[in-house]
């Protein structure tokens, strides 16, 4: 019987109505994922600006080297740690445990309660999360001042979102009780997958609720704590609406995203904001890679 030997292309040709159905979106993907990434790549090399909006014109690595330079730009990397930092901090110290306390009610009416109540906040757009929050410590008519009036405690009334001391804070306050839904239901499905066989062995070998929690559990959804760690520290690079609703980087909230989008739309100057994209993008390249690696081991 007359066989045929199977090459990469005979295999395309055999699959092609699949490659024909994926197309459109390989189409899209180009157009408004790749094309953008590229072609600002090579704006970030253009003096480009909106004077000259349609003819940018080629200056090589100036861009770059005044980036190096820029005091506030790079300022700003130090306002955005601490935002990173007590992201980790609220997800792993506030958002596991609580989770961990939901998950030993599963199956109890308290456990669908909460399930609901922390996944429900998720469909509300978070824009409107960010009013409300602005709404909180909004001076004269605020939820905050409101309180501080009401107690007698006038001398605790401050400009909560205008205020260098305070600012920073009152944004990193934001999201309490910090049991993000996002988080929630990640770690929820990690733990509603391990296997109760191994906690009935610990319980019978004389474990601790602790301990069990330390040695069996814990390690088990590590998977689901690397997910989270990746995607902690990319959307925290990448992020700057809270910033830009709250205080638009004033009084120390500057975060080099919304750098980069003020000196695009506000300062004309698309060239120089295309070289910070690409300075950030590298950054979480390495920073990705350098996670993953330290954490592949962790198991």
């Amino acid at each position: 019987m007359k066989t045929k030997k199977e090459g990469l292309m005979y295999k395309v040709y055999k699959a092609k109505w699949c490659y024909i159905a994926l197309l459109p979106s390989l189409i899209l993907l180009g157009m408004f994922k790749l094309y953008p990434a590229v072609i600002g790549i090579f704006r970030s090399l253009c003096s480009w600006k909106s004077k000259n909006y349609f003819s940018p014109v080629f200056a090589g690595l100036i861009n770059y080297k005044r980036l190096f330079t820029d005091f506030e730009f790079w300022k700003s990397f130090g306002v955005l740690l601490v935002f990173i930092i007590t992201g980790f901090i609220t997800t792993f110290i506030i958002c596991l445990p609580f989770t961990y306390l939901v998950y030993k009610l599963e199956g109890s009416r308290f456990g669908k309660f909460f399930q609901r109540a922390f996944v429900i906040p998720m469909m509300v757009p978070g824009m409107v999360t960010l009013m409300f929050w602005r709404f909180f410590y909004e001076y004269q008519e605020g939820i905050l001042n409101t309180i501080l009036r009401f107690i007698g405690k006038e001398e605790w009334i401050h400009i909560w979102l205008a205020d260098n001391n305070l600012t920073l804070p009152a944004l990193l306050f934001i999201g309490f009780p910090f049991v993000a839904g996002f988080s929630f239901l990640i770690l929820l499905s990690g733990f509603l997958n391990l296997d109760a066989s191994l906690a009935e062995a610990a319980k019978l070998d004389g474990a601790n609720a602790w301990k069990r929690f330390f040695t069996i559990d814990l390690p088990l959804v590590i998977p689901q704590i690397k997910v989270l760690s990746v995607l902690g520290m990319i959307n925290g690079i990448q992020a700057f609406n809270t910033q830009m609703v709250m205080t638009d980087g004033k009084y120390n909230t500057m975060v080099p995203g919304l750098y980069m989008y003020q000196t695009a739309f506000k300062k004309g100057n698309y060239g120089y904001a295309s070289a910070m994209s690409v300075m950030l993008f590298v950054i979480i390249l390495i920073i990705t890679i350098m996670q993953q690696k330290y954490i592949k081991n962790v198991d």
